[in-house]
């Protein structure tokens, strides 16, 4: 992408305002263009100079390694004067089209012109995302028409383990909790855009595992048609699977397996026995909750399942399971090819996230 592109332009005019402490940031903001990655999305949301010259700051600040502000501090350096930075507090309210699309968000929801003051704010990933987009090297690749079959199991487990991602991350903000708190998943995203990503991750594997064959050359694949798994039941069993091989962690809260394949609280009724299938056929075991309360169990993964889904033999030398898992602690400390999640699958898929 040149550095003559009017977009990368515009957006390093109002950078270097910022930068600057420029006090007139909103008058500079007019003349931005309504087009392109990053402000095409703005103009997208109907947000008018205020707003974007609140974005602008926050994107200065995370780029200055300040990835939180305060409310106080974003107002302040957006708005020139005192009525400006009333105005400003306005916008910051739950309900405005900044926090409602997720494009700043408060460490703590909720709340008025009070709260906005004092609360701390992080720049929505999206936004950041688009940012970068603006300034790469060269223009983002397209995906291929035609989706790509995957060729290996661990090919299949991984793009399953960044689906399971992006729906934790979508539960997590829907559901106000997150159980996998720690794990540097976190995402700073609207509930729009993190049930539009899920969709479109889906949709991108689904596509994907239509374009397989022969499946049965893939252990995953063939235990799923086997059992007539669909893509949640997939997931679920992907995401206890790495839990326990990753994080160590044995079981998985059974509500909150339901809560993860779920984009809002009537789908979260209707998939409550979605859980019962994997039971029966012996594909996942739930342990320690109410009787006939099902919910309330742990679940986890039934002895050798761990090792029919990876496609290994019952038992494994010592130095094929180290190289085993030291392959996936190489994947899994990629935390930002993860939080990023652009759907792509390293060298599998030459897409850039």
């Amino acid at each position: 992408m040149s550095d003559t592109t009017p977009e990368r332009r515009s957006l390093q005019r109002l950078l270097d305002a910022v930068d600057a402490s420029a006090p007139d940031v909103v008058t500079r903001v007019a003349a931005r263009p309504a087009e392109g990655r990053f402000f095409g999305m703005l103009s997208g949301a109907g947000l008018d100079d205020l707003e974007v010259a609140l974005i602008l700051v926050a994107l200065a600040g995370r780029l200055a390694g300040r990835a939180t502000l305060s409310g106080q501090d974003l107002v302040a350096r957006a708005a020139g004067d005192s009525a400006s930075r009333l105005r400003a507090l306005g916008l910051l309210r739950p309900e405005r089209r900044l926090v409602a699309r997720g494009l700043l968000v408060p460490e703590v929801a909720g709340g008025g012109a009070l709260e906005a003051h004092s609360a701390t704010w992080r720049l929505g990933d999206v936004v950041f995302r688009r940012a970068c987009d603006v300034f790469a090297d060269a223009p983002r690749e397209s995906r291929p028409d035609e989706p790509r079959p995957y060729a290996r199991n661990e090919d299949l487990l991984m793009d399953l383990r960044r689906l399971s991602i992006v729906y934790r991350q979508r539960a997590a903000r829907l559901f106000h909790l997150d159980p996998w708190s720690g794990t540097g998943l976190e995402a700073h995203d609207g509930p729009v855009e993190l049930v539009a990503r899920a969709r479109d991750e889906a949709a991108r594997v689904l596509a994907r595992l239509d374009a397989t064959r022969p499946r049965t050359d893939l252990p995953l694949l063939a235990l799923a048609d086997e059992h007539a798994l669909d893509l949640d039941a997939l997931v679920i069993l992907v995401t206890v699977l790495f839990q326990e091989l990753v994080e160590g962690v044995g079981a998985v809260d059974a509500v909150d397996l339901i809560k993860l394949v779920s984009e809002n609280e009537a789908e979260l009724l209707r998939q409550r026995a979605l859980l019962r299938p994997l039971v029966r056929k012996h594909l996942l075991q739930l342990e320690g909750g109410w009787a006939g309360k099902e919910l309330t169990a742990d679940a986890s993964l039934p002895q050798g399942m761990v090792e029919r889904m990876l496609g290994e033999p019952a038992a494994i030398d010592s130095d094929a399971r180290i190289d085993f898992h030291a392959y996936l602690s190489r994947l899994d400390s990629s935390d930002p090819f993860f939080s990023d999640l652009g759907g792509e699958s390293g060298d599998d898929d030459p897409s850039a996230g």
